[in-house]
């Protein structure tokens, strides 16, 4: 961020205190990044989700309920709100589920400092920053439900454009890099990200992404 950017904030809900305290030391010392609050249970992360909250770094594992309902419950009540899962690798349902519910991002724990920070300027700049293991996993639980599902695709299916959009979004590109390979404007880009969310019926990237894969709207290579 330049400085005449605003400042991001970030808020933490880990209950492990030793990895609390390190993922507030990487965003207290990291250029533009703020810290909103930390929190080691779902009732004291509800009261960290204020309006100008930029970021949530959440673990699904908390002493007083499962992470996904907070996440959620940011989805609802925060529009531009970046959701980064920060917890052990359990099973592809955890992580599925994690998704499903608006996550951004997946980290597992354990990684280093300077990963940590990548995955909340991702998320800032419309990434989606998810861990290799997970990633597989991801996929393998696609395969599956593609293979006993078989669903038919939405009433609404992408146009053209949106498929393609999606495509390059799901590899990574940021909104910049997909309109200059398609010669468009960002915030064209951004409407046709609208469009997609509205068919598919979900709130991020990552969620959009699984469905369409699920739905057989987009392909993609391990």
């Amino acid at each position: 961020m330049n400085q005449a950017s605003p400042r991001a904030r970030v808020a933490i809900v880990e209950d492990d205190a030793i990895l609390r305290e390190d993922l507030a030391r990487v965003v207290t010392r990291a250029e533009g990044l703020d810290i909103a609050g930390t929190s080691d249970t779902l009732a004291g992360g509800r009261t960290l989700l204020t309006p100008d909250l930029d970021v949530l770094l959440i673990d699904l594992a908390l002493p007083d309920g499962n992470g996904v309902d907070l996440i959620r419950e940011a989805r609802d009540r925060i529009t531009n709100i970046k959701i980064i899962v920060v917890s052990i690798f359990g099973d592809a349902r955890s992580v599925v589920h994690a998704i499903e519910a608006g996550a951004d991002g997946y980290l597992l724990k354990g990684a280093g400092e300077q990963q940590a920070e990548e995955a909340i300027r991702s998320v800032l700049g419309g990434g989606a920053p998810i861990s290799p293991a997970v990633a597989s996993h991801i996929l393998n639980r696609m395969r599956e439900r593609n293979a006993s599902a078989k669903g038919a695709a939405p009433d609404a299916p992408l146009t053209e454009k949106e498929t393609a959009v999606l495509t390059d979004l799901a590899k990574g590109f940021r909104y910049k890099e997909v309109a200059r390979l398609h010669g468009i404007s960002p915030h064209t880009v951004a409407d046709h990200v609208k469009s997609i969310y509205r068919k598919l019926a979900v709130n991020s990237r990552s969620e959009a992404v699984f469905e369409a894969v699920q739905a057989g709207l987009i392909k993609l290579r391990d």
